[in-house]
């Protein structure tokens, strides 16, 4: 049960031959192909946009914590597998900018935050 022989696809075509005519059967292939192509062709169109989205996220800029060098966003304030803070830190007596990873100001010799 299930396999097809020669009869039964015989049989199968002469019912179709019989219901649709032979000269509708050629525009009823004609309008298959036409919607097999455009599945393709929609299928592939979502193809190519997944892939665009993925090379997209990895391209992404990133940096490297400086504590645990980590990959990190770019714009990320914390280093999400080391929590530790990836912004600059200010000096509280005098303001300055310092390096990151720096443990003393680099102006003043204050102790900083960390």
């Amino acid at each position: 049960m299930g396999n097809l022989g020669a009869p039964e696809i015989i049989l199968i075509l002469l019912v179709i031959l019989v219901l649709f005519g032979a000269k509708k059967i050629p525009e009823l292939a004609q309008g298959l192909g036409k919607g097999i192509r455009e599945f393709r062709k929609a299928s592939r169109d979502i193809q190519d946009e997944i892939e665009h989205e993925v090379t997209k996220i990895d391209t992404e800029a990133k940096v490297q914590c400086y504590f645990c060098k980590a990959s990190v966003s770019k714009d990320a304030k914390h280093c999400p597998s080391c929590g530790k803070s990836l912004e600059q830190p200010k000096c509280t007596k005098c303001g300055n900018t310092n390096l990151l990873g720096s443990r003393f100001c680099k102006e003043c010799g204050q102790k900083l935050d960390e």
